[in-house]
C-alpha cells in the first residue's frame, strides 16, 4: 500500500486520488475520513448503467461498501491498471486479467464480440462496440432469456402453438419486449389442458347410451340445469317469506309497496320501475307455503316460471304442477346434484376458449418437446450475455470509478475549475457574471429548509428547455428521465464572490448544462446572506438609508394628505390668509434656525467634528464587520449536499478564495481593449443636445451641510430641555 496524501482544499483536508495505488487505499481508510459516506444516485451525472452497477442492492444510494466492493472487482479483473486516470471507455484486451478463469471467459467473449464485428485481429474493444452487440442479441429470437416469442419458429404449425399458449395462459415479455412463452408457461399450458380434457370427459355421455350419472337427462340436462339455477335464488326467497308469513302474518304487508315508497316511484323512470319489480316477491307469499304456478307470478320471472314447469317439474315431478311445495323443489334440485358438483369443479377453464381436438393434437403432439428444446437452445447463450455484461461493467468500471471516489471519498474534482463534479449541473450565467457551483433541487422546500443553515447566498432558479431525443446515455444529464419535449427542472446556485448586485426574484438568465446544453433561467428564490466583507460593511448603511427613507416618504404622505385637507376645507379667516401665515412662520423658524447653527458652528473645532465622524462611522461598521467575518467564515459548502441527500462527513468552508473560484467575471478575450471615452456623450455633443449639469458638487454640499447640521443638534441638544415649550 502506498503512502496516504491528503491535501488541503480552503483548511478541508481529504485524500489525494489520482491513480490505481491512491484508489487501492481506499480499502484502508477508515470511513469517518471519507467525504461523503452515501449518495443517491439520481445526484450523479454519469453514466445511468455505471451506477446500477454500483449499487448492488439497488436502492437508489451508493455508500462505502459498494465503492470498496466494485473497486475490488475492478482489480480482480483489471491487471493493467495505468490507464485508470485516463478514463478511456476503450478496454485493451491484454489489461484484462486471465489469470482465474473468469477472467478468461471474459477476455475469450471479448474475441469472439470483435470476430463476429469482422475485427479478429483486434485487440481493443470500445463501450459502444458491446452495446451495438448486446441489442442486437436482445433482439434475436434467442437471446439467452429463457423466453421465446412465436417468431422463434420458422414453422408456422409450432409458432401457432405458441401463439395458443399466449392466448389463453398468457405472456412474459422477453429481452426486446415482446410477448412469449417460457418453461413456466408451456408446463401451465399442458397442465391445464390435461385436467380441462379430463374434466370434460366426465360429463360425456359414451356411444350407446341416453344419460349418466353426471348427465340424468341426456343431452338435455345443461338446459334443464341452466333453468333451475336462473330461478333458484328467486323460489329459494319466495318460500323464506312464506316461512315468514306462516310464522306472522303482518310480515305480508311489510312485503307489498307502502304508500309511501309509490310516492316516491318515478313513474317515468324504466330502470328504476324494473329495479323495484326485481326486489319484489315471486309471487304474493302465503301461509301454506306453496308456489301457485297459475296465478299471477312476477311479470320479471313469469316466462322462465312457465318454462320451468312445462320443461322441468312436469318431467321431474311425473306430471302436470300447479302448486310447488319446498319438498318437491328440493327432490327437483337433487336431480341434478351431481351436475351441479361437476360444474363446480371446473378445471383447466383458461384453455376452454380453444377446440377440444386442437387441445387433443397439442397434448399427444410434439409441440411440448420442440418448444422445451428452442427454450434451452435461448437459454443456452445465456452465459455469453452474461459475460458481455461483466465486459460492459468492466470498462465502466474502468472509465467512472476513479471520478466517482474523486467525488465520493474526497472531493478534488469539485475544487478543480478543468473538470466538473458528478454532482454539479452545469454554469448559471447570470447579472454578468459566472456561477458554477449549482446542483438539482427535487423538492426546493425541504432543500431550502437545510440550505439556510450553509450560511451562503444562494440562488434557486427555474431551468427550461427542450431535451433532445439523441441523448448519448454515457453522458446523459439526469433531468427525470424525459426527453424529447420541452421539460423544467430547479437548480440551486450558490454566489460565492462579488456582490448581489442586480440579483432579485423573476430576474432571468442562461444555464450551460455539463453536457453542454443551453438552457433559460429565471431566480424564484433566494436565500440572502452576506457575500463578502465589503457586503457586510453596506448591510448596516442600507438598512439605516432604507429607514430614513420610510420615514421621509411616511412624512411627505403625512404633510401632503393634511394639505390636501386644508385645501379642501377652507377655514372661516380664509386659507389663502393661512397658507401666506404659516409659510412666513416657517420662513422666520427656518431663518432663526440657520443663524443658530451658523453660530454654533462658529463654537465648534475641527478635530470634534472629525472626531465625531469617527466615532458614528466606527458605531455603524463595527457590527457589520464582526457580523460579516462571522457569517463568511461559516459558510459550508457541505449543507448544500446534505440538503440533497448526501451524508458528509466534513466541513466544506468557503473562504474567499474558494470563493472567486466558484462565482467570478472572466476576463475579457486575450487581445481585447477598452476605450475609456464615453461613446454616448460623444453622440450627445455630435447631436447638440444639451448636456445635463453635474449634480456631484450639490449633492457634496448638501451632505456636508447635513453632517454639520447633525452635529450642532447633538451639541446644542443637552440645552433643549431647558427651552420654554419643548419635552
Amino acid at each position: 500500500m502506498s503512502q496516504l496524501i491528503f491535501k488541503n482544499y480552503g483548511k478541508s483536508y481529504q485524500l489525494r486520488i489520482q491513480d490505481a495505488q491512491d484508489l487501492e487505499n481506499i480499502q484502508a481508510l477508515d470511513e469517518t475520513h471519507w467525504a461523503a459516506t452515501s449518495v443517491p444516485i439520481d445526484s450523479l451525472n454519469c453514466d445511468a448503467t455505471f451506477v446500477s452497477y454500483v449499487d448492488t442492492d439497488k436502492n437508489g444510494r451508493i455508500r462505502t461498501n459498494e465503492i470498496k466492493d466494485a473497486q475490488a472487482w475492478l482489480f480482480r479483473f483489471l491487471s493493467n491498471r495505468s490507464r485508470l486516470s485516463d478514463g478511456s471507455d476503450t478496454l485493451n484486451l491484454n489489461d484484462i486479467d486471465t489469470t482465474h478463469p473468469e477472467g478468461k471467459k471474459l477476455r475469450d467473449v471479448a474475441k469472439l464480440i470483435l470476430a463476429n464485428l469482422n475485427s479478429p485481429d483486434a485487440e481493443k474493444i470500445s463501450l459502444a462496440q458491446i452495446r451495438d452487440v448486446q441489442s442486437i442479441m436482445a433482439n434475436a429470437a434467442n437471446n439467452g432469456d429463457g423466453i421465446i416469442p412465436p417468431e422463434a419458429s420458422s414453422e408456422a404449425d409450432l409458432a401457432g402453438f405458441i401463439t395458443s399458449v399466449i392466448e389463453t395462459v398468457g405472456s412474459v415479455p422477453d429481452a426486446s419486449g415482446k410477448a412469449g412463452i417460457s418453461q413456466e408457461q408451456l408446463e401451465i399450458f399442458f397442465n391445464e389442458t390435461k385436467n380441462y380434457l379430463s374434466w370434460k370427459a366426465k360429463g360425456e355421455i359414451p356411444e350407446g347410451d341416453k344419460s349418466t350419472e353426471v348427465m340424468p337427462w341426456g343431452t338435455e340436462t345443461p338446459q334443464a340445469y341452466d333453468l333451475i339455477a336462473s330461478l333458484e335464488e328467486k323460489i329459494e326467497q319466495y318460500f323464506a317469506q312464506c316461512a315468514m308469513a306462516k310464522f306472522d302474518e303482518r310480515t305480508l304487508a311489510q312485503m307489498q309497496l307502502r304508500p309511501k315508497e309509490l310516492e316516491e316511484i318515478d313513474f317515468k323512470d324504466k330502470s328504476a320501475m324494473e329495479a323495484r319489480i326485481k326486489d319484489a316477491p315471486l309471487a304474493v307469499p302465503n301461509p301454506k307455503g306453496t308456489l301457485d304456478l297459475d296465478i299471477a307470478i312476477n311479470p320479471l320471472y313469469a316466462e322462465r316460471i312457465s318454462d320451468l314447469k312445462e320443461q322441468v317439474l312436469k318431467r321431474a315431478l311425473g306430471g302436470s304442477v300447479k302448486h310447488l311445495t319446498q319438498k318437491q323443489w328440493d327432490e327437483v334440485k337433487n336431480i341434478f346434484a351431481l351436475y351441479r358438483s361437476w360444474l363446480k369443479n371446473k378445471q383447466g377453464a383458461k384453455v376452454e376458449k380453444l377446440d377440444r381436438d386442437k387441445l387433443n393434437t397439442y397434448l399427444n403432439g410434439s409441440y411440448r418437446k420442440q418448444v422445451s428444446e428452442i427454450i434451452a437452445k435461448d437459454q443456452a447463450v445465456a452465459n455469453d450475455l452474461n459475460q458481455m455484461q461483466n465486459l460492459e461493467k468492466l470498462i465502466l468500471y474502468q472509465k467512472w470509478l476513479l471520478e466517482l471516489v474523486n467525488n465520493f471519498v474526497s472531493f478534488a474534482n469539485l475544487y478543480n475549475p478543468q473538470v466538473r463534479s458528478l454532482f454539479e449541473m452545469g454554469t448559471l450565467i447570470i447579472d454578468g457574471r459566472q456561477i458554477t457551483f449549482t446542483m438539482k433541487v427535487r423538492d426546493k422546500a425541504a432543500h431550502k429548509n437545510i440550505a439556510e443553515k450553509s450560511c451562503m447566498y444562494l440562488l434557486y432558479a427555474e431551468i427550461t428547455g427542450r431535451q433532445d431525443n439523441d441523448i448519448n446515455p454515457s453522458t446523459s444529464l439526469r433531468i427525470n428521465g424525459e426527453q424529447g419535449r420541452t421539460i423544467k427542472f430547479d437548480i440551486v446556485a450558490a454566489v460565492t464572490s462579488g456582490s448581489a448586485g442586480g440579483l432579485r426574484i423573476g430576474k432571468r438568465g442562461i444555464f450551460f448544462s455539463v453536457d453542454g446544453k443551453e438552457w433559460d433561467a429565471k431566480i424564484v428564490d433566494i436565500v440572502e446572506n452576506p457575500i463578502g466583507i465589503w457586503e457586510s460593511i453596506k448591510a448596516p448603511f442600507g438598512q439605516f438609508t432604507g429607514f430614513i427613507r420610510k420615514q421621509v416618504d411616511k412624512f411627505t404622505k403625512s404633510g401632503q394628505g393634511k394639505l390636501e385637507k386644508n385645501l379642501a376645507a377652507p377655514s372661516a379667516s380664509g386659507t389663502t390668509r393661512d397658507l401666506l401665515l404659516g409659510g412666513g412662520i416657517a420662513i422666520a423658524a427656518l431663518g432663526s434656525s440657520f443663524a443658530y447653527i451658523t453660530k454654533a458652528l462658529s463654537q465648534v473645532k475641527p478635530t470634534h467634528i472629525l472626531i465625531a465622524l469617527a466615532g458614528i462611522t466606527t458605531a455603524i461598521l463595527l457590527p457589520g464587520i464582526i457580523m460579516g467575518f462571522i457569517k463568511i467564515r461559516k459558510r459550508d459548502m457541505s449543507v448544500l449536499l446534505e440538503a440533497s441527500g448526501w451524508a458528509i462527513n466534513m466541513h466544506m468552508r468557503l473562504n474567499s478564495t474558494l470563493g472567486r473560484l466558484f462565482t467570478h467575471v472572466p476576463h475579457l478575450p486575450k487581445g481585447a481593449r477598452k476605450e475609456r471615452k464615453d461613446t454616448v456623450a460623444k453622440f450627445v455633443k455630435d447631436f447638440g443636445y444639451a448636456p445635463l449639469r453635474s449634480m456631484k458638487l450639490p449633492i457634496i454640499t448638501l451632505i456636508i451641510l447635513l453632517i454639520a447640521l447633525g452635529l450642532t443638534l447633538i451639541r446644542v441638544f443637552p440645552m433643549l430641555k431647558f427651552l420654554p415649550g419643548c419635552f
